[in-house]
């Protein structure tokens, strides 16, 4: 996936949009600081109007200047999301820092402890599970982020950062969060692209430890400009996907027939045999039946948010037996029904 948000069209980044929930998200902590937002919007050719429309799009370039207009405006990377600004130039700092690591464990260890001098209010950690690792990031005054802006963004941030830092997409394998499946779920399929399980006890990202042991393959001079760019090539994937995980999809999101193509058949068209698909997505942290899951979950959100099908007719369309499969399913997948999922959308 290559953003932060919904776009239009596969994958089409000129035509990528993000949801005016995140714009009025960084807006957040401009008002608590009594700053006139209709005024600063309106200086950076951004409608205000646009940003308070619930389902609104609001297109790349003014997203990208609205996060600038608040780190300048609040000399605050953490957007006034924490009890002390995280002065702009933290970032900057880090990454000139870490970009000299060996490999990825160095990088997030050397992150953690940088964070560590930043911010009393946001406490990262690393903690090896078998195969997997989990990267958890909890903000301790969690009344200073009360829709869970910060912690979604610094999760985001840390993920895309030190993939990038290695030239790999880092493919997740599950995500945990501390709070309740937000309203704006269906933007979790481009931000966290991955089974995602809500009210547990930390927020965590989980992927294979095999990227651990991969090398830095970046120079300080291209530190220097993803940050000039920043957040741009955070927000945007710039370099291709070489993950098996998401040539997968591709392949799936390709097929025209409601029920979904077998893994034979898809070993085939990645010219190998299922035994060695299933052992390199496994390396991966993913499998087969999770990009399975994963796409059918998000397909079924578009539908329910975006289209005036019926519960059967949906049901139908993703190839399940009857409906009540579907349901179930979809209940296994964000934890409500497909008919409360809806509800809670308008």
């Amino acid at each position: 996936m290559t953003s932060f948000a919904a776009q239009d069209g596969r994958h089409l980044m000129k035509n990528l949009t993000f949801s005016s929930h995140y714009a009025r998200a960084i807006l957040w902590g401009l008002e608590q600081q009594g700053l006139d937002t209709d005024a600063l919007l309106q200086q950076r050719g951004i409608d205000p109007q646009l940003v308070r429309q619930p389902k609104a799009r609001v297109p790349t370039d003014q997203f990208i200047r609205l996060f600038r207009l608040c780190w300048k405006a609040l000399d605050d990377e953490f957007m006034g999301r924490s009890t002390l600004p995280c002065r702009v130039g933290h970032f900057h700092l880090m990454s000139a820092l870490v970009v000299h690591a060996d490999n990825l464990e160095e990088v997030l260890r050397q992150s953690i402890r940088a964070y560590s001098l930043f911010s009393d209010d946001v406490r990262i950690e690393l903690r090896h599970s078998g195969d997997e690792v989990e990267l958890s990031l909890n903000h301790l005054r969690p009344e200073l982020d009360p829709d869970n802006f910060l912690v979604e963004w610094l999760l985001l941030v840390w993920h895309r950062l030190v993939g990038w830092m290695i030239g790999r997409k880092i493919v997740l394998s599950h995500a945990n969060f501390k709070h309740a499946l937000p309203a704006h779920f269906d933007e979790y399929r481009f931000i966290f692209p991955c089974e995602c399980h809500f009210e547990r006890e930390r927020n965590s990202l989980f992927f294979s430890k095999n990227y651990l042991s991969m090398p830095v393959c970046r120079s300080k001079e291209e530190v220097d400009e993803f940050v000039l760019s920043s957040p741009r090539d955070l927000l945007i994937w710039t370099d291709e996907d070489n993950s098996l995980s998401t040539r997968v999809r591709q392949l799936l999101e390709a097929q025209e027939e409601s029920r979904l193509p077998n893994l034979e058949w898809v070993s085939e068209q990645l010219h190998m045999t299922s035994y060695t698909l299933c052992r390199k997505l496994k390396s991966e942290g993913s499998s087969y039946q999770k990009i399975k899951d994963n796409l059918r979950r998000d397909q079924a959100i578009v539908m329910l948010t975006r289209q005036n099908l019926s519960v059967s007719d949906i049901s139908t369309k993703l190839g399940f037996a009857e409906p009540g499969a579907f349901s179930r399913a979809f209940k296994h997948w964000t934890g409500l029904s497909p008919l409360s999922y809806r509800k809670q959308d308008h």
